[in-house]
Formats: C-alpha cells, sequence, structure tokens
C-alpha cells in the first residue's frame, strides 16, 4: 500500500459511528495490515515535511514533533484535538520512526527553495505581494495525494487521485450537517489546560473540609459552569467539502511511477532532535552520520520494490474494455512539469457551452484572462452561443488571500463579490489610467455568464435560526468540468501555488459518462437539483443558480432554513498584502 498525502494524522478515524471518536484510527488499520499473520501489507507512507518551521505554521503531521503543538491551523483556527488523540498521534510517529513495525515505512519530502526561480518563470505573482507572501513562497510544499494499492499484482490494483486530505478535520460526509458531532472537536488551549482552567468555574469547593459532599443543585451548578467554559473555547471543526478518484487499469503505471519517483527523491523522517541538529551549524556532521545510520536502517523493508516494479509492464494492467481514457497530470518543481497548469489551460479552451469549477482557490489570474481570451476567439471563429462558467469556492481563510482572489473576480465580472478591494482597484485604475475591472455586463455582452458561489448549511431546528445556527462549508475540492465532457479532478489548486510552485497530481479524462456524473451530483449537491441532461442547455441551470443564491441569502437575513446549499460568494474585508 502506497501513499503519498501533504499531511498525516494517525489518530485520524476515517469509517465513523456515533462521534468523531468511535471508529478505528487510520494508525491503527496501518498497523493491523502491516502485522497480521496472513499476508502482512508493505506499507509506505509518503508525507510533506519541511522543517519544524512549516510544521509549526501548517500543522500537517500531528503529533511528529510529540503532543504538544497546536494540530490544526493550515486553514484558520488554531486547535488542539483531545489529549487522547493527541498523545496517540505522538506515540504512532514515534513508533514507526524508530521502525517498530517491520512492514510499515514513512518518508518524508521537501521542495528545494533553490527551485524557486525556475518554477516562477513565465508566471506573475500577486499585485501588492508583501513580505510575508514573499516568504511564503520559498516554503512549496509537496500537496499530491494518492493511494496505490496492490500494484504488483496488476489484476486486482486500484489506485486513488485524490483531494482529500489524511488529517482528522478534513473528515465529513457529503451532507455537510451543521454541527455534525462526528467531526472532531478541537479545543483553544491543550485539553488538561482548558478543563483545569473550566474547574475554576462556578461554586468552589476548594478549603472544603475532608469528606465534605457539595449538595446535588450546587454540583448541577458546577457542572454547567465547567461545561459552558468548554464549549465557549472548544469548537466542531467546519464542514469540508472534496472530491477524490478511484482509477483502474493501465493508469496505475504511471500513478506507480509517481509513488516511486517521489520515494526515490524522498528520505527517512528525522526527529525534533535531528532537525535541531541541523540548525546548529557546528553539529551538522553530527547530523550527517545519524542520518546515515538511520538511512541504512530504512534499507531493511524491501529495498528491491522499485526494481522490481519497473519490470511490470503496462499491458498487464486489464483495461476491462477500455471505457475510459485517463491522463495523470501533474506539477513537479523537481522537474520541470507545469501539465496541471496545462490541464486547466486546455479543458478552457475546448469549452464551448459550460465549464464548472469547483476549488479550494480561485486566484489564478492568468486563468481569468485565458478564459476571455478564448471565448473572444470562439466568437472570432463564428461561434456566437453563450457560455456559461460556475465557478464555487469558499471564504479564503486568511485576508492576504483576497487579493488574489479579487484579481480573478475583478477579470470575469464579479466585482460584486468584494466591494473594499473593488472600490480600492477603481481608485488605482483611475489613478494610473488603467482599464477598471471587468463588469458582469461586460461579460455577458462578449458571451460569458459567471455566476461565483460558496456553499453554507445551517441548522435544522425550527423557528428562527440564529447567525449562529448557519455555517459556511470549506470547499477542498480541486475540480474542472467541461461540457458534460471531460474532467479533472486531484489536489489542484487554481492557484500559483499549485501551478507552478508546489508538486501537484490530478485525473484528466474525457470520459464523458464520468464528467455527466460527477456534473449531476456536484449540482445536486450544491442546488439541489442536477441540471440538464447530458450535453443540455444550461441557461435555466445559470439562471435557478442565480435565484438560489440570492433566495438563500435572503433566507439567512430572515433567519430561515436554507433550500439548498448555494450561497453567493461575498468577501467585505479590509485591504491586506497578498500571500502566495
Amino acid at each position: 500500500m502506497d501513499i503519498i498525502t501533504w499531511g498525516f494524522d494517525p489518530g485520524m478515524i476515517l469509517v465513523r459511528k456515533e462521534t468523531a471518536q468511535s471508529g478505528q484510527r487510520y494508525g491503527d488499520l496501518l498497523i493491523e495490515i502491516a502485522t497480521r499473520k496472513k499476508n502482512p501489507v508493505k506499507v509506505r507512507l509518503l508525507i510533506w515535511h519541511d522543517d519544524f518551521v512549516s510544521q509549526k505554521i501548517m500543522n500537517n503531521t500531528p503529533g511528529y514533533y510529540g503532543p504538544s503543538l497546536p494540530t490544526i491551523g493550515a486553514n484558520g483556527g488554531v486547535g488542539y484535538y483531545s489529549e487522547g488523540h493527541q498523545n496517540y498521534s505522538a506515540e504512532w510517529y514515534a513508533k514507526v520512526v524508530n521502525r517498530e513495525f517491520e512492514n510499515i515505512c514513512l518518508h518524508v519530502r521537501h521542495v528545494k527553495s533553490d527551485l524557486l526561480g525556475r518554477s516562477m518563470e513565465g508566471e506573475v505573482p500577486p499585485k501588492n505581494l508583501g513580505f510575508t507572501g514573499t516568504v511564503a513562497v520559498l516554503y512549496a510544499a509537496h500537496h499530491q495525494k494518492m493511494i496505490l494499492i496492490d500494484f504488483e499484482r496488476p489484476k486486482s490494483a486500484v489506485g486513488y487521485v485524490m483531494g482529500h486530505n489524511s488529517t482528522t478535520e478534513y473528515w465529513d460526509t457529503a451532507e455537510h450537517i451543521f454541527g455534525d458531532i462526528r467531526r472532531e472537536r478541537v479545543f483553544d488551549m491543550p485539553q488538561a489546560e482548558l478543563l483545569k482552567r473550566a474547574w475554576k468555574e462556578g461554586p468552589s469547593f476548594e478549603g472544603a473540609s475532608p469528606g465534605y459532599s457539595p449538595p446535588p443543585h450546587l454540583m448541577r451548578q458546577k457542572e454547567r459552569a465547567v461545561q459552558d467554559y468548554i464549549d465557549r473555547h472548544s469548537r466542531i471543526v467546519k464542514p469540508y467539502q472534496d472530491v477524490s478518484c478511484r482509477v483502474r487499469g493501465p493508469v496505475l503505471h504511471d500513478l506507480n511511477h509517481n509513488f516511486c519517483q517521489g520515494w526515490h527523491e524522498s528520505e527517512p523522517p528525522g526527529s525534533a532532535f535531528l532537525d535541531l541538529l541541523w540548525f546548529l551549524g557546528p553539529l551538522r556532521l553530527v547530523y550527517k552520520i545519524v542520518r546515515a545510520i538511520r538511512d541504512m536502517s530504512d534499507m531493511q523493508m524491501d529495498p528491491g520494490f522499485i526494481a522490481r516494479r519497473n519490470k511490470i509492464g503496462i499491458s498487464e494492467f486489464p483495461r476491462q474494455g477500455q471505457e475510459h481514457t485517463v491522463q495523470l497530470v501533474r506539477t513537479q518543481p523537481l522537474h520541470g512539469e507545469k501539465a496541471a497548469k496545462e490541464c486547466y489551460a486546455n479543458l478552457t479552451r475546448q469549452m464551448t457551452h459550460y465549464i464548472f469549477i469547483q476549488n479550494q482557490y480561485i486566484q489564478y489570474a492568468a486563468w481569468a484572462a485565458h478564459l476571455r481570451t478564448c471565448v473572444h476567439n470562439l466568437r472570432e471563429a463564428g461561434y456566437t452561443k453563450p457560455v456559461y462558467v460556475f465557478l464555487v469556492t469558499s471564504t479564503p481563510e486568511r485576508a492576504g488571500m483576497d487579493g488574489p482572489t479579487h484579481e480573478v473576480a475583478g477579470g470575469i465580472g464579479q466585482i460584486k463579490t468584494m466591494p473594499r478591494l473593488h472600490q480600492e482597484a477603481v481608485k488605482v485604475a483611475e489613478r494610473g489610467g488603467t482599464r477598471p475591472p471587468v463588469s458582469e455586463e461586460e461579460m455577458i455582452e462578449s458571451g460569458i455568464n459567471v455566476v461565483m458561489s460558496s456553499m453554507w448549511t445551517c441548522s435544522a431546528a425550527s423557528g428562527k435560526l440564529l447567525p449562529s445556527d448557519y455555517e459556511e462549508i470549506y470547499i477542498h475540492t480541486k475540480v474542472a468540468i467541461v461540457d458534460d465532457a471531460a474532467f479533472t479532478a486531484g489536489s489542484t489548486n487554481l492557484n500559483l501555488r499549485s501551478m507552478a510552485v508546489d508538486s501537484e497530481l490530478n485525473l484528466l479524462s474525457n470520459a464523458a459518462v464520468v464528467a455527466y456524473d460527477l456534473r449531476m451530483k456536484l449540482f445536486q449537491q450544491c442546488a439541489g437539483k442536477a441540471g440538464p441532461g447530458c450535453f443540455g442547455d444550461m441557461s435555466a441551470a445559470y439562471n435557478a443558480w442565480k435565484s438560489l443564491r440570492d433566495d438563500n441569502l435572503a433566507k439567512k437575513n430572515r433567519g430561515e432554513n436554507l433550500v439548498s446549499q448555494l450561497m453567493p460568494f461575498y468577501v467585505d474585508r479590509k485591504f491586506s498584502s497578498s500571500l502566495i
């Protein structure tokens, strides 16, 4: 079992019953299959890890440096898992790093900062890039997510090209139930510290004589006060939207190449001690010696697997009737690849009726300009039918991402979605004598009809709802569908990092039946209706989406239940220097 992921939380429970803690932890599942007596599985886990600083900021490997660091925070709102969860993850990493399980091997990898110049060739950074944004781009990430199972048994092998992260705050259901207790509860501080502070709330029993038993009414007051404090300083993590693809057949040959190449270019994990040795210059020789010893130990688990797999030909994988054509596309800064960028460019270029994009970050201004150029070329060639652009994204978790988002919104006529930044952009254009952002009317006149939305959920309670009874669904998806004819899905965001800087992996296919099925499922999930039949006219769906968004916003303002998950995309924050 080969796993590549941006981050890994061994304490995550994959299949959950009544609560977030009811089920088997991911780490225990891997231990179970790796240590069973009959047909034990060799597990190779490859994760992105730069250094202590990147973990402190991104929190993508909770437990890697022990139980004390915050365990979430990459997407806003630092938090801690329960003490039991954090301790489990720390103990799991410690055991795996020390090779206590013969058949579990962990590697880490990073992107060298000296590749940044090559990665940025031909790219235009966001406007108003501040110091933080400049520093952030130095930390390029390995953002791929994939799983490959039983590659050396081609007839039964299966793989996954994924958007999903392997950390517990990304767990959710397609229904995105408001306040679902199957999503993790995280705390504002370490749980032990929180409980200590909470116990000081309400009636105090300190100084009571030995054997004193508080009367029931005081105990009830105490319990309510303690629980109220815990509730104020903890929360259930936000709902998450994501998509992954299961694949079989010859494409697994390419999936294996991606894994083996990454494994060859990675290394066994260091510990906090080894990382600190590296930072202490005089001890770097000691670091290299310890690293060499660890590398020799690491090679004990099936060192010849890559050479053995190289002998497996692509023809050995069953084609199952050659139903669909599939291609893997990557951004891979280590090898100068930007095929994922070309994938988005080509899908947009080939569109003649609609494109649907659901993406965590819609922040690549070059794509907005490319869209307008593609439709203009269609018009020049005599094609006069309107095209429809359905965009679904969420509020950027950091204000520094607003600028790049507005560069796209302002380039496709969605200027009303970010009023403060739009006003600032108009002022800048007037002062500099440059063109202001494109208006919605101009886009429609050019034949491009855009609807930009976000997704929300709400409490199912009856009666008037409070503002706290509504919650935005965090879009982590990376999907694009064109004309019910082709689609891409995987790890690639529509931003500069994914197009050029971070490593990414996407699936591209012209399997119309799959594209259509995926479009229907996502439309149904967002709007409550699957839209027209395959290759049908999208004009009615476009108008319905605009009406549904506005109706839901009005219902939210009146405290009513939403009728679907669609809401207008809207961000109204003060200007902040941009991030990449």
